[in-house]
């Protein structure tokens, strides 16, 4: 793989404080901050994250997170499995290497946008998508769905338009607005919607606080609906 250690142009205008800030990551790492953004919703977040992971499995992340949700993770594939992560931030990925200094967690500069050739048997994306440009999540979503074993699924937990009765929507809404231009067309339609090849899979959606965040799992699909009709004809004694 090729290392692409600059930000792309995006995250240099709308996340580069974030992104290449030491201090203010230190902040923003720390678990009850966490479960504040998260409106203490992130621990339900990640156990149904865990649900979908086999113990010992071949996992890419595709991007680092805040909180204790790749520890949980580690510990899930620990001892037999393999844990990968992509970034393209070398703040965070030098943040990542110390703080998972004692952890079998292959940290990689690495820009998803770009296809890669190894397999896994889950691919993680995890509050991602809504700082991606549509053009760029599609590039990152077909390449994670590319890279999946035979049964393997990729993991979407992100943003999600809010219920009319959620106190914060509006809040969030002008939120993104003025800071994150590319989470509100999460907003306008569902996540399988940005990627091409959508239909291949069969796709699970779970919601959190109102609507205010989503996990949405990608499997593949191993027979079309076109077979499944065709069987079910059969069985049924149908020409």
């Amino acid at each position: 793989m090729t290392k692409l250690n600059k930000l792309p142009a995006y995250m240099e205008i709308f996340a580069n404080k974030v992104y290449s800030c030491a201090k203010l990551s230190n902040v923003l790492d720390d678990n009850r901050i966490v479960r504040l953004r998260s409106l203490w919703s992130d621990n339900q977040i990640v156990k149904d994250l865990l649900s979908e992971i086999t113990k010992n499995a071949h996992v890419l992340q595709i991007g680092l997170t805040f909180g204790n949700e790749i520890d949980e993770v580690y510990n899930k594939v620990f001892k037999k499995g393999k844990f990968d992560i992509f970034d393209i931030s070398e703040t965070q990925i030098n943040r990542a290497k110390a703080k998972y200094l004692h952890h079998n967690i292959n940290i990689m500069n690495y820009n998803a946008a770009m296809s890669w050739d190894e397999k896994y048997d889950v691919v993680i994306c995890y509050n991602l998508l809504h700082d991606l440009p549509p053009v760029t999540r599609q590039k990152v979503m077909d390449n994670a769905l590319n890279s999946l074993t035979n049964g393997g699924k990729a993991i979407f937990i992100d943003c999600a338009e809010p219920i009319n009765l959620n106190p914060f929507k509006w809040l969030i809404f002008w939120f993104n607005r003025l800071y994150r231009p590319f989470a509100e067309s999460l907003w306008n339609a569902p996540i399988e919607s940005f990627c091409l090849q959508k239909d291949k899979f069969r796709w699970q959606h779970k919601y959190y606080r109102g609507r205010m965040f989503q996990k949405v799992v990608a499997v593949r699909k191993i027979l079309s609906n076109e077979d499944v009709l065709k069987l079910t004809k059969i069985f049924r004694g149908e020409k």
